[in-house]
């Protein structure tokens, strides 16, 4: 019987402090406000990339290949050339190379082949990613003028080094904006604001400024001496999201 008491004053004890922690919390628990601001940065890109391609066909696959070689040397020639495109073996890379049939040849494939040849196209491509935008133009008139047959994907970026940069100043503003939001809030209440309890930093995607000129060849070979390019300008966003106490 005593060693039943016992056992009774013990749960009986040990429930009554579950009570007592549970009001503890429930005193120190404070109240929040939740906010959020987004900052962005608007400037010029440095970095520029451009694809240029060098496509061959004929019936003869190995003929094909092997002037898709001849042309592509010379491209890559001329831009490496220090008195003419300058590049760095850096700055020039092979982003693709493919040999497939052309299924539905043109007419001028058909008058210089015939209407029943298999005919095979090469298509060489290589990327240029470079710090030299004042030399954009210039670069596509050049290659186009030493056997690129296509140029796309004409984009405007920033470096990383200058991204991190500007994405710490958007995200001084963000918060800035986020703290205001607070301020203002919490004296509408008749409070203020207190510490800082958490603090969540979105991620952000800042897009590439394209350039939408249609690069076909034969419109550039009517172009004037030198092909105009505006790189325009690019965002950089940050977002956050703060939880303050309300003091």
């Amino acid at each position: 019987m005593q060693f039943l008491r016992v056992c009774i004053v013990l749960v009986l004890a040990l429930f009554l402090a579950g009570i007592s922690c549970a009001d503890d919390t429930k005193e120190t628990k404070t109240n929040q406000i939740h906010v959020s601001g987004s900052g962005t940065i608007k400037t010029t890109p440095d970095r520029c990339e451009i694809s240029f391609s060098v496509v061959t066909k004929n019936p003869d696959v190995k003929a094909a290949q092997k002037e898709n070689a001849r042309k592509m040397d010379g491209l890559m020639s001329v831009l490496k050339d220090p008195s003419k495109g300058n590049l760095t073996p850096a700055e020039l890379s092979t982003s693709s190379y493919s040999i497939s049939e052309v299924y539905s040849p043109d007419d001028a494939l058909k008058a210089k082949y015939g209407d029943n040849v298999t005919i095979y196209e090469v298509s060489n491509t290589i990327s240029v990613e470079t710090s030299q935008l004042d030399s954009v133009g210039d670069l596509i008139d050049m290659a186009v003028a030493n056997g690129a047959n296509s140029v796309s994907s004409l984009k405007f970026t920033l470096s990383k080094q200058k991204t991190a940069e500007l994405r710490s100043e958007a995200l001084k503003i963000a918060v800035e904006k986020a703290r205001a939001d607070a301020d203002a809030t919490t004296s509408a209440l008749g409070a203020g604001v207190g510490t800082v309890h958490e603090v969540t930093v979105e991620d952000s995607y800042n897009p590439p400024v394209y350039y939408n000129q249609d690069f076909r060849t034969e419109k550039l070979a009517a172009a004037a001496p030198s092909t105009p390019i505006e790189p325009g300008s690019v965002d950089v966003s940050a977002r956050v999201s703060v939880t303050y106490e309300i003091a």
